[in-house]
């Protein structure tokens, strides 16, 4: 399978999942349209492949898993919703033939490094790598330090640096606030990617809540900053078959769950019209504006 960085702006979808063992929702499924299951580990493996098999089959480049089921979220993910997003996506990536990644909410860098070095997976997001950030979880501290840590113990920062494993580093992450009345965006986006000690793939840019668009001219702002230092540009949220030409000059990915999503909500399933629809167009694009 080819690396992400070969596809021209791939299109990867979310999973996100119900509440994992170590979470407090775990098997109180808050999922209205998810019924009919007892939504213990074996369900959320089951639920995970068939999503991860609709993204594919319409097209999708890749998946993102996500523990969105375990709020209240944790800064960093205990023992327990590790282990079993490790299982969960070693199972996804065996059974669906699409570059699986992870997002361990709401800020486990190390973790989820540690989960897509064993269980072979093609990327990570990570929402706070480098800023001070106020959010309804508490502070959120960067994490470039415990990433890298992560990278030596498994002495994959080869991995890294050849795009095996590609990161998604947020910038001005939602459902977060800046700390201090002083912000220069595009000094932020360099300073993150030269000083994170990591290869950052991706910087991603995102609305200020799930499924809300960024604002265009902070994007290229991010960007002008991002793509002279070697890094790409993804949208991370909000992105759907009627916007996603506003960004297609200035973005290098999309990340797509809501606008996909049965009914436009993050929690259901994925629609496959919907998906299939999102595809023809990205494929649409790609003739007329090549890579």
């Amino acid at each position: 399978m080819e690396l992400l960085y070969d596809i021209c702006k791939p299109l990867i979808g979310v999973v996100h999942l119900p509440p994992l063992p170590g979470s407090p929702g775990y098997k109180r499924n808050p999922y209205p349209r998810l019924h009919g299951r007892r939504w213990d580990v074996g369900d959320i493996v089951e639920y995970a492949v068939e999503e991860a098999r609709k993204y594919y089959e319409a097209g999708f480049d890749g998946i993102i898993l996500e523990n969105f089921g375990d709020r209240p979220f944790t800064m960093t993910v205990s023992p327990g919703q590790a282990i079993s997003l490790a299982l969960i996506a070693s199972e996804v990536n065996k059974s669906v033939p699409i570059r699986v990644g992870v997002n361990a909410l709401r800020n486990s860098a190390y973790e989820a490094l540690y989960i897509a070095y064993i269980a072979r997976l093609s990327m990570i997001r990570v929402n706070n790598m480098c800023e001070v950030r106020v959010s309804p979880e508490g502070i959120m501290e960067p994490a470039a330090q415990r990433l890298a840590q992560a990278a030596a113990e498994l002495d994959a920062f080869d991995h890294l640096n050849s795009g095996k494993i590609v990161v998604f580093a947020d910038v001005d992450v939602k459902h977060s606030a800046r700390v201090g009345s002083e912000y220069d965006l595009r000094e932020t986006v360099s300073d993150c990617i030269e000083r994170a000690g990591a290869s950052i793939g991706y910087i991603v840019a995102t609305g200020s809540r799930t499924g809300s668009e960024p604002d265009l001219e902070l994007v290229e702002v991010m960007a002008s900053a991002a793509k002279p230092l070697g890094s790409r540009i993804a949208i991370g949220s909000g992105v759907s078959q009627d916007n996603i030409a506003t960004y297609w000059k200035v973005a290098d990915a999309f990340i797509v769950g809501s606008s996909v999503k049965v009914g436009g909500q993050a929690e259901n399933p994925v629609s496959t019209e919907k998906a299939r629809n999102l595809v023809k167009l990205v494929h649409r694009y790609r003739k007329i504006f090549p890579c």
